[in-house]
């Protein structure tokens, strides 16, 4: 194993001098290891964080990427890292929707026939970024599997194959969660079928007539005939859930209220579509065909409007606009391959961008979206390179000639300099050119014609002056200093080589500046939501100039790595407030209490997952941790309200309402001796506590309901069923919204107050 730490420093020594061992110190003790301990994935951590944001400050992005993968490839082989790139693609090979696992993939294959520094550096990053787009989707799918345990707790008691269904699918969906799998297609028929179940139970078309109850309607309506509702079906719950199509809700026939919750439920559905169909498709929502139609839907959404077929069309559109662009791509590349093809230079000089298209063609294949803009401008740059050459070669006949005419004038003193040029062939004109022109110079010297060599060098020193800044800044330092000492020693520099080698400078620097452009731009991506629209708009902008700088590009970027560094610190602290304040509310029952619960384990994972979440995970985590912060906040205003209410009562009315709890046992004990004891009632009224159950206890007892009309109630009832010689069942009177149930229960009269929309499921419950 070669020595990481002195390696490392080696490296960067050159570029930082005595900053490079500050560095490395600085990383050392993040890492807690001494020198001589650093492996080489220590290494790897330091090189592509610290060392890596040091180096951009001295030198451009991309030489300062180069050094850092040429150092990775000192001290990690190139079969250790590709053997981390295989086991990565396998674990992500299940996700082969994945744009990213197509690259992957495509870029495995080949680093398999052929080691590059390069393809294996973007192999690690595109890692990195699975590693983050996969715990995001896995906070997601645990919000996804609250929400679903929710759902099915809600209608568990319909009973019935599609209950059964759901809870299998749940089950899937929660050992998929615990061995860090995404279960795609299983939550997705979950929630649709969680969706339909409570569509259906939110409706309260079900009724269960078999039981033996009594119904008293407080509103009087007009008889109907019964031809009045000829499409009127009424369904027990056995039979509802026994259908295996898709059960429709007609919102019309329902109340106002529960087709509202209904509309709810369909909004949010609809909403959390949307933001899969937006993940799944990102590189895709600025197509013309696309964005009109889901502006649309999402101004419909916020309104709280259904969308309906509207996202199922959305749908089609993306699916539609990635067809298309895969289709484009295709052309393009089969354009790009033909015009390399034609293009008139040696093989060797080609056969980079034809292996770079060939992965281009196989990411496409594998399902990816490969980044032509690069190949593109390498494209250009080759054809520039042609034409350069072609220049080249006209420049260097037209130079011949002018210096042959030249020399001819001079007489019989530069003949034979004369005769010596014009034997020389084309190909060898750029060696020797120049040594004609210095044996030129010290001819003119030599025959006294200082003058006329001044004014060759004066014209030459005011060429280079004028190349000498463009030249510096592309790294042309040596070519320039050969020029100048050249004309110090009193020769004429070949300055059209000079301005060749600028313009492949040129041309190279922008192609590798393009290239970490499209690198930043993919990193970009990542930060959409989180400040990366500015950073994408200044790619943009920077790749339409003619020398783009990714400099400010790298530095913006590491700007919002430092931001999210922060917001992952800020909602560690906020998480760990949030679940030391829970436990003190946890016992206070209320409606507020019963929407935070299913919060909590997507927040618990949420705080395990917090340290691997990329951007788009952290604003997960901070949206869902608001909407628990906000129902913390009102369940605290809810218990210090019952906590005044009680202060408020005076001793002389809670002696008065003690003297009622014990009226109600001393009726009770005079009924039943061995009355059971508060945690037995309480234990047998547990399973009735339904949602939508506003009043539960037994008569007799301290209600919030006038006790003398239920005691004579009871009595009528009782009289009822002596008269029709048979033993009472529960009993529902209908009040509006609301209903009353009055029921023969472990040997005392229960009573209850619920929502219309409750009933079927308690009437069930009650009875099982």
């Amino acid at each position: 194993m070669p020595d990481v730490y002195k390696t490392i420093l080696e490296a960067i020594r050159p570029h930082l001098g005595a900053r490079a061992e500050a560095v490395l110190e600085e990383g050392l003790k993040r890492l807690g290891r001494r020198p001589s301990e650093l492996t080489p994935a220590d290494g790897a951590h330091l090189l592509k964080g610290l060392v890596y944001r040091e180096l951009q400050v001295r030198m451009r992005p991309e030489e300062a990427r180069r050094l850092v993968e040429g150092v990775l490839a000192q001290i990690e082989g190139q079969g250790a890292r590709l053997a981390k790139l295989e086991q990565g693609l396998k674990r992500f090979g299940l996700y082969v929707d994945w744009p990213e696992v197509a690259r992957l993939r495509a870029l495995v294959n080949r680093l398999r026939q052929a080691p590059d520094p390069g393809l294996l550096a973007e192999g690690e990053e595109l890692l990195e970024t699975l590693e983050e787009k996969l715990e995001e989707a896995l906070l997601r799918q645990a919000q996804d599997l609250a929400h679903l345990e929710e759902a099915l707790e809600r209608v568990r008691h319909l009973g019935g194959p599609k209950v059964r269904r759901l809870e299998s699918l749940v089950e899937t969906i929660r050992q998929a969660q615990k061995e860090g799998i995404l279960a795609q297609a299983e939550a997705e028929r979950a929630r649709s079928l969680a969706l339909e179940l409570r569509k259906f139970l939110e409706s309260s078309a079900v009724r269960a007539p078999t039981l033996p109850e009594i119904v008293f309607e407080t509103q009087e309506t007009p008889p109907e005939t019964p031809s009045s509702h000829p499409t009127d079906v009424f369904l027990t719950v056995e039979e509802a859930s026994e259908l295996e199509g898709e059960l429709l809700v007609d919102l019309e026939a329902l109340s106002q209220e529960a087709s509202q919750r209904i509309l709810a439920l369909e909004v949010e559905e609809e909403k959390r579509r949307l933001e899969e169909l937006l993940s799944r498709y990102a590189p895709l929502v600025e197509r013309a065909t696309v964005s009109p139609l889901l502006a649309e839907v999402q101004a419909l959404l916020e309104a709280g409007t259904p969308v309906g077929e509207k996202l199922k069309a959305l749908e089609e559109a993306f699916q539609e606009a990635e067809r298309n662009l895969r289709a484009e791509k295709r052309a393009r590349l089969i354009q790009l391959q033909e015009a390399l093809r034609l293009l008139s230079l040696p093989e060797e000089a080609k056969h980079p961008l034809r292996q770079a298209l060939k992965l281009a063609e196989e990411t496409l294949e594998e399902g990816g979206y490969p980044d032509l803009l690069p190949l593109e401008e390498e494209l250009r740059r080759l054809e520039a390179e042609a034409q350069r050459r072609a220049e080249e070669e006209k420049r260097l006949l037209q130079e011949k000639e002018a210096l042959m005419a030249e020399l001819r004038e001079k007489g019989e003193a530069f003949r034979p300099l004369m005769e010596e040029l014009r034997a020389l062939p084309l190909e060898a004109l750029p060696q020797r050119l120049p040594e004609v022109r210095a044996r030129y110079a010290e001819l003119l010297k030599a025959q006294g014609e200082e003058d006329a060599l001044r004014a060759k060098l004066t014209e030459a020193a005011q060429a280079l002056e004028a190349l000498k800044p463009e030249a510096l800044a592309l790294g042309l330092k040596e070519k320039v200093a050969e020029a100048e000492a050249l004309l110090a020693q009193g020769g004429l520099p070949d300055l059209g080589s000079l301005r060749k080698s600028l313009e492949e400078a040129k041309a190279q620097a922008r192609q590798e500046a393009l290239l970490e452009l499209s690198r930043l731009q993919a990193l970009a991506e990542r930060f959409r939501g989180f400040g990366g629209e500015g950073v994408l708009r200044a790619i943009a902008e920077e790749k339409g100039k003619p020398l783009p700088d990714p400099t400010p590009i790298a530095r913006a970027l590491e700007a919002l790595k430092r931001r999210m560094e922060a917001k992952r610190e800020e909602l560690t602290t906020r998480l760990t407030a949030f679940f030391q304040a829970y436990p003190r509310l946890e016992g206070f029952q209320s409606e507020t209490n019963r929407r935070l619960r299913p919060l909590l384990p997507v927040l618990k994972s949420a705080q395990e997952k917090l340290p691997r979440l990329g951007p788009q995970g952290l604003l997960q985590v901070e949206k869902t941790l608001g909407q628990a912060e906000a129902l913390l906040r009102e369940l605290e205003k809810e218990q210090e309200a019952a906590k005044a209410v009680l202060q408020e009562i005076k001793g002389e009315d809670l002696e008065a309402l003690l003297g009622v709890f014990d009226q109600g046992r001393a009726q009770a004990q005079a009924k039943a001796p061995e009355a059971p004891s508060p945690m037995d009632l309480e234990a047998d009224l547990a399973p009735l506590r339904l949602p939508g159950v506003e009043v539960l206890g037994y008569l007799g007892e301290a209600l919030p309901l006038p006790r003398e009309p239920l005691e004579a109630l009871v009595q009528a009832l009782d009289q009822l069923d002596k008269s029709l010689g048979q033993t009472r069942g529960p009993a529902a009177i209908l009040l509006g919204e609301q209903a009353l149930v009055l029921a023969p229960h472990k040997g005392r009269t229960l009573v209850a107050v619920l929502g219309k929309t409750s009933l079927s499921a308690f009437l069930l419950e009650l009875t099982s």
